[in-house]
């Protein structure tokens, strides 16, 4: 019989958002206790997860303070570092709040693809700094740049 545990090598990835779920749907509040991004890091590295993937309010709340936002990012990454876990993905959230409801970079309403577009190149370039090596964050910028001027026009 083949054995189905997951390991390291099988590069298993998994949104913080999924095994985050608080258990909140359209019938009920929460019916967990919500857990931290380092938390949450540690126990898929006691299941052999290799890594770990999330939009920008999954691991930093859109309302934390600098000083939140920094403790939290001090305590994910000790948690990657201490389970091996990697990022081989992070992106930002543009489709759960009303404001995206016609689209975000689609909207007639250019003030919200404006905002949008600025809140985005924020989040890029933050995973950027974060995540990338300074070769591959060039590469992005670049990248970037060219995809938002097309957005605006």
């Amino acid at each position: 019989m083949s054995d189905y545990t997951p390991k390291p090598e099988n590069k298993f990835t998994f949104g913080l958002w999924t095994v985050g779920n608080i258990g909140r749907d359209p019938f009920g509040g929460p019916v967990r206790e919500p857990k931290s991004p380092a938390d949450l890091v540690r126990l898929l590295g006691e299941v052999g997860a290799y890594g770990v993937n999330f939009h920008d309010n999954d691991l930093i709340p859109i309302d934390a303070t600098p000083a939140e936002r920094d403790q939290i990012l001090k305590e994910f990454k000790q948690a990657l570092a201490d389970t091996g876990i990697v990022v081989p993905m992070a992106t930002t959230n543009l489709f759960s709040e009303a404001i995206f409801k016609d689209g975000t970079f689609t909207s007639n309403d250019s003030n919200i693809k404006r905002s949008r577009l600025k809140w985005s190149a924020r989040i890029v370039k933050w995973h950027m700094k974060v995540w990338l090596d300074s070769t591959l964050s060039t590469v992005w910028h670049k990248l970037w740049s060219l995809v938002s001027c097309s957005i605006l026009t």
